[in-house]
């Protein structure tokens, strides 16, 4: 995955961000997927498009690695 502007936080440090009044670049601040939490506040949208795209693709090819490894 490229490298990207996202920093990993916890759930609670991602509540925190999503209830405050914060500076951000854009309207999104936080981006989860599953159980990981990105704060995203540094990011353009069009940034933040890319790291999510880079995040589907990664789930993609690990959900596809896992089909193909025999159990």
């Amino acid at each position: 995955m490229r490298y990207h502007k996202a920093i990993t936080i916890s759930e609670e440090q991602a509540q925190e961000i999503t209830s405050k009044r914060t500076t951000a670049l854009s309207d999104v601040v936080v981006i989860s997927r599953g159980e990981r939490y990105y704060d995203v506040r540094a990011m353009t949208e069009t940034e933040i498009k890319a790291f999510v795209d880079d995040l589907a693709r990664a789930e993609y090819a690990d959900m596809k690695a896992a089909v193909a490894r025999p159990n």
